[in-house]
């Protein structure tokens, strides 16, 4: 392991990077403990005769953090137990320059090209496996996207094709990453801000997903994206969303088949929001009891076992996992253990 070094100037961007290489197996488990605040990491066993060997630099905007990264063979996975204990609040942008990777959310593997954009939701779970990564990335704060994109929750796994728009998105992280310690804070703002603009825009095709209902329009996200804003409400169900979107029964039930009808569908997407609230290290604790009723349970040791078949774990472990762990807004510098391998970029 060789920590990159230079000095770091004063009114600039925060700039870090390290180098791992193989020294017996210490280089991968170093990397990991550099990945411990987002993902577990391994080699795949494919891969487990070859030598080890990993680069990294990431750049820190105000509520974004910007990445770049060569690594060998690798495999990295985010669990409901690493989810719970690690914070839930950021969503990744992953474009590779150069090779392919999968990547399999929901039981579903997505072969994803280089220049392609892969959206990646920090609080589900996902696996990712690359024979060689070559990638440049993004990690940006979900609160901060919340209010732009209604339909965040249908980002994760989503890919934007190599495209007009997603070329600048990473040219400019190329930028970013080529001007790094040059790059003054207060025009890092301006450029931070840019870059959460670029991400809605990319974002925007899920919105497109219509379905012809006699002389209307419905889209699913839209719908969705609508269950999402009023989840807390007892009256969210079959009848509020045939009212609110003036669709028919049969409509409604077509487009939410495939996803095991609405009614699961809502009370999926409640439990989701319960462990978002459960594992987010920055939500005061509340009674469990309390968040259960908000959410339509009479009884709160139904909703814990409606949890634990949803999760593998309980609403209890999963507070106290998100106790025992710290998230500051840029989530790769969760911990000093990360931050004994990074050393500060600056001028050479």
């Amino acid at each position: 392991m060789n920590a990159v070094s230079r000095s770091a100037r004063p009114g600039y961007i925060e700039c870090y990077g390290a180098e791992f290489q193989s020294d017996e197996g210490r280089g991968a488990a170093a990397y990991a403990t550099l990945l411990m605040a987002s993902f577990e990491f391994d080699i795949p066993a494919y891969a487990s005769a070859q030598a080890f060997a990993a680069t990294t630099e990431i750049f820190l905007l105000p509520d974004i953090t910007v990445s770049r990264a060569k690594i060998t063979a690798s495999r990295f996975t985010r669990t409901t137990r690493t989810i719970a204990a690690r914070g839930t609040d950021q969503i990744l942008v992953v474009c590779y320059r150069d090779g392919h990777f999968d990547m399999t959310t929901g039981g579903q593997t997505t072969r994803v090209a280089p220049g392609e954009l892969a959206f990646i939701d920090l609080s589900q779970e996902i696996t990712i496996e690359a024979p060689l990564v070559d990638n440049i990335s993004l990690a940006i704060s979900r609160r901060k996207l919340e209010g732009l994109v209604p339909f965040l929750e249908a980002a994760h796994g989503f890919v934007r094709p190599h495209d007009a728009l997603s070329r600048v998105l990473r040219g400019t992280l190329e930028h970013i990453v080529a001007t790094g310690p040059d790059l003054p804070v207060v025009d890092a703002r301006g450029l931070a801000n840019a870059l959460l603009q670029l991400v809605v825009a990319c974002l925007e095709p899920l919105a497109r997903q219509p379905a012809e209902t006699g002389r209307n329009t419905v889209s699913l996200v839209v719908i969705k994206a609508f269950i999402e804003q009023h989840l807390l409400e007892p009256s969210l169900g079959p009848q509020g969303l045939l009212s609110a979107f003036g669709i028919t029964r049969s409509t409604l039930y077509r487009l939410f088949e495939p996803l095991g009808g609405v009614s699961a569908y809502i009370a999926q997407r409640r439990l989701q929001h319960a462990f978002r609230l459960l594992s987010d290290t920055r939500t005061p604790r509340g009674r469990i009891s309390k968040l259960a009723t908000e959410l339509g349970y009479r009884h709160a040791s139904a909703f814990t076992r409606a949890f634990k078949d949803a999760f593998g774990l309980s609403p209890k472990a999963v507070q106290a996992l998100a106790e025992q762990s710290r998230e500051p807004e840029v989530q790769l510098l969760s911990s000093p253990e990360p931050l004994q391998y990074l050393k500060p970029l600056g001028t050479a």
